[in-house]
């Protein structure tokens, strides 16, 4: 559960990083997602996820909110019957699971080598150069190079007439796709800053993964 939300979510956390860090071998294609995504400062949407796997059956079905900020902030939260958190500051990103009362907390840079997703928060990642962008026509998708270190393919589409974003894929290297539909979408709101600031809930067990913990 936990790494079908990591690879699935923070989708559009990447809308907000810095387009200089962009690394792409088709300028056209990485001029034109730039535009895309440099009049965005804040975006607020509905979400309804699916995780399909490699033989076209759907693994897990997720509904919820997120919100996102430039630069590098992001809250997650899916629905009941399957309640999770991910909220990343800038700083550490925190995974909540209801079910088991667990937050995993984990540094947000090293964290951005994991997925395309969370490569995006990160605006001087080095692993951008390890991804490839191409455009077709709405639709920007991000390849892993033969030498990357994470084989996940995303594809970003934007809607053709008020340019906002409305889904996003990430198919992993054994063809498992995490789709992503937003709705109610709402772009330049400003979001209290309590929005990306997370409180471990008191009886919650932690799983501080940061190389340096500071609980």
């Amino acid at each position: 559960m936990k790494a079908m939300l990591l690879s699935g979510v923070c989708l559009a956390t990447g809308m907000f990083a810095s387009a200089s860090a962009m690394a792409a071998t088709t300028p056209s294609a990485k001029q034109a997602l730039q535009e895309q995504l440099a009049p965005i400062s804040t975006l607020q949407a509905r979400f309804e996820q699916q995780v399909v796997g490699a033989d076209g059956e759907v693994i897990q079905t997720l509904e919820g909110e997120l919100a996102m900020a430039r630069p590098n902030k992001f809250y997650w939260q899916s629905e009941a019957p399957d309640e999770l958190t991910l909220v990343a500051d800038g700083v550490a990103v925190y995974y909540f699971d209801a079910f088991v009362e667990q937050v995993t907390i984990s540094d947000q840079h090293s964290a951005a080598g994991q997925s395309p997703f969370l490569l995006l928060l990160d605006a001087e990642a080095t692993a951008w150069a390890d991804y490839e962008v191409s455009q077709d026509g709405q639709s920007y998708t991000l390849a892993p190079t033969a030498n990357a270190a994470q084989q996940q393919q995303l594809t970003l589409t934007f809607g053709a007439e008020q340019g906002q974003l409305e889904s996003v894929v990430l198919t992993d290297g054994q063809g498992q796709q995490t789709q992503i539909q937003l709705a109610e979408v709402a772009m330049n709101l400003a979001l209290p800053y309590t929005t990306f600031s997370y409180q471990i809930p008191a009886d919650a067990m932690v799983d501080d993964q940061r190389a340096e913990p500071q609980l």
